[in-house]
């Protein structure tokens, strides 16, 4: 009996509905945060005495905003923070999660200068207690003080009791017994000086949203670790060819799965992952009566990586392995088979990279004739400000000679704590070459062209935490009749143009529905977010879309109309991108969009759209 595309709907649904249900604790923004790779700043390490400046998750775990390496031989352990209530005839308060015990005969000061009673003692008030952990885990004080500045405060000082390192994707510390979440918004300050980061990059940049979670339970011994994931998603795109005439709805209902083992030996270590997907693609009416059907088994990641200094500044990774950066715009996802050198020294980054994809003999045909060279720079200016170059030279093995080399700037972060930016500026040169339909010749032709991408965000942290974004990004196009050099702009190919403005999930930031790539385009994007909690998030995009010179092509759209080349107006779009994620193992989301068709469309062209569910849970 054939199944109906409500069937289809009904069954997703129901496996979202399924994992939803599961019970667990809710998890936060900052744990999502976990993905960057890397190891601690060699300070940091067992036995270690440090203060510790944060908050707690609603999971427990206490998230590391700034951690202090403290000095001298005083052992006693400290908590700061707000008193939760008081047991007068148990002598016992509550602070930070503790049960604090304050044996008779126990000191109380007053800040600044004067002496209390335990009677005084009241929750909200800020107080200071030193002491140490008893068998039980209660908190035995030898001294407390009542703070003159009664403001919010949340700090544990204490030992490095125990590094939970589960390689590549995190880093815990316990401390207190907690277990405290370093990631790479932490910062390591120490008096005189400036703060670096507590969580030094040393394996392949940055993750995102699609590298597996390496959490602490996730260890498998001393040294391997095990994660995965499963994600059912589900896709309507309508309309593609904006001709309402034509049944050309595609339903793409697919299922993912990654499971990947890290093992860690210090100096050395390695990570595999494998993936493997099922794709049913769905043309025209409601049943599945034109029935294709994809699947695909592959090593996703398979390398090593050793370090070449002791101080973990330097390291070499070798075999297939991942490419990514903080907006995906220069490249993205595109497993390579490649050597890679990377060299940390705060606030100084490089990483120099050759590569080639050498076994992928179905998504991405064209990168096997391709060696990439690439080379990426950063300079952290202030904390949350750094300034970034890329270099990126594609060497096609082929007569075409389509060999690109981007040569880019990018300037990323943060103004005071209202406003936060980026801004990209590329040049593309190389050659290009394509086959002259007429003669059947290749023609080659030098390139000269450019791009630029930039936005600004604007964050009140008021009730909802409402975000508003402005961006405008442009890639040269050329005169169709120019026999020069040629000067339309392309990405690298390596590229996905996806990103998050401060949501729970990330979106194609040029548009759900047309998704093109920034080649002889203009684009003015409008956006506005709201996080009414760590969990949840809500995001409506606008963009508008003009080719810089009308041309009859646009470039890796995911729309089948051609534009006339008469009009430079291609269209507008508005999307809804919801996301969702109550814990660490489920992860929702629901991104939607419909796009206008402009000017350059001739024969009335109608309303193209787009609406994408999906489920991720990690185990």
């Amino acid at each position: 009996m054939p199944l109906s595309r409500y069937s289809v709907s009904v069954c997703l649904l129901a496996c979202v509905a399924a994992l939803a249900g599961r019970p667990g604790e809710p998890s936060a923004d900052d744990s999502r945060r976990l993905r960057a790779a890397g190891r601690l700043a060699p300070v940091l390490k067992v036995g270690t005495r440090v203060e510790v400046k944060g908050r707690f998750l609603p999971d427990g775990e206490f998230a590391a905003d700034e951690i202090e390496v403290t000095e001298g031989s005083d052992r006693d352990e400290e908590l700061r923070g707000l008193v939760e209530w008081v047991d007068l005839e148990k002598r016992q308060l509550r602070l930070l999660g503790f049960t604090v015990k304050l044996p008779d005969g126990v000191e109380i000061d007053l800040e600044p200068s004067g002496r209390a009673g335990f009677e005084d003692l009241k929750p909200g008030l800020r107080i200071k207690v030193d002491g140490r952990r008893d068998e039980s885990g209660a908190f035995v004080a030898r001294s407390l003080r009542i703070r003159q500045d009664q403001r919010v405060e949340r700090k544990i000082v204490g030992t490095i009791e125990v590094i939970e390192t589960a390689a590549p994707a995190s880093m815990q510390l316990r401390i207190l017994g907690l277990h405290v979440v370093v990631n790479e918004a932490t910062d390591l300050v120490k008096p005189g000086s400036r703060a670096r980061p507590a969580l030094v990059k040393t394996r392949l940049g940055l993750g995102d949203e699609e590298d597996l979670q390496f959490l602490g339970n996730h260890r498998l011994g001393g040294h391997l670790s095990f994660a995965g994931e499963f994600r059912l998603r589900g896709t309507v795109l309508s309309n593609p060819d904006l001709d309402e005439t034509t049944a050309d709805r595609r339903t793409v209902p697919e299922l993912f799965a990654t499971v990947g083992t890290a093992a860690d030996f210090g100096l050395v270590s390695g990570y595999l992952e494998v993936t493997g997907q099922r794709k049913y693609f769905i043309e025209g009416g409601d049943e599945f009566t034109d029935l294709e059907k994809r699947g695909d088994f592959a090593v996703s990641q398979a390398y090593f990586q050793t370090g070449l200094d002791p101080g973990g500044r330097a390291s070499l990774i070798v075999g297939r392995q991942k490419f990514t950066e903080e907006r995906r715009w220069y490249y993205d996802n595109k497993n390579l088979d490649a050597a890679r050198l990377v060299f940390d020294s705060y606030p100084f980054s490089v990483e120099a990279s050759i590569s080639r994809d050498l076994f992928d003999e179905s998504l991405h045909l064209r990168d096997q004739n391709l060696v990439n060279q690439m080379v990426h720079g950063r300079y952290e200016v202030l904390r949350n400000l750094a300034l970034e170059a890329y270099f990126i030279r594609r060497i096609d093995q082929t007569n075409l000679h389509d060999s690109p080399v981007i040569s880019a700037l990018r300037g990323i972060g943060d103004i005071g704590r209202h406003f936060s930016f980026w801004l990209d500026l590329a040049r593309e040169g190389g050659t290009r070459g394509r086959v002259d339909t007429t003669t059947g010749t290749i023609q080659i032709r030098h390139i000269r062209a450019w791009a630029l991408d930039t936005a600004v965000t604007f964050r009140p942290r008021i009730l909802l935490d409402p975000t508003f974004t402005a961006g405008y990004a442009i890639g040269s196009g050329d005169e169709p009749a120019h026999t020069g050099a040629d000067g339309t702009f392309r990405q690298s190919g390596l590229q996905r143009n996806r990103d998050s403005l401060h949501g729970v999930v990330s979106f194609r930031y040029y548009g759900e529905v047309i998704n093109p790539e920034l080649s002889n385009l203009r684009i003015l994007t409008l956006g506005e977010g709201i996080r009414p909690s760590r969990v949840l998030s809500i995001d409506v995009v606008f963009h508008d879309y003009r080719q810089d010179v009308p041309a009859r092509r646009l470039e890796n759209t995911d729309i089948d109309a051609r534009p006339s080349g008469l009009s430079p107006h291609i269209g507008h779009e508005v999307d809804l991108i919801v996301g969702y994620e109550p814990r660490k193992e489920l992860e929702l989301r629901l991104t939607a969009g419909r796009f206008f068709p402009g000017s350059a469309f001739l024969d009335k062209p109608k309303v193209a759209s787009i609406v994408t569910l999906q489920s991720r849970f990690r185990f």
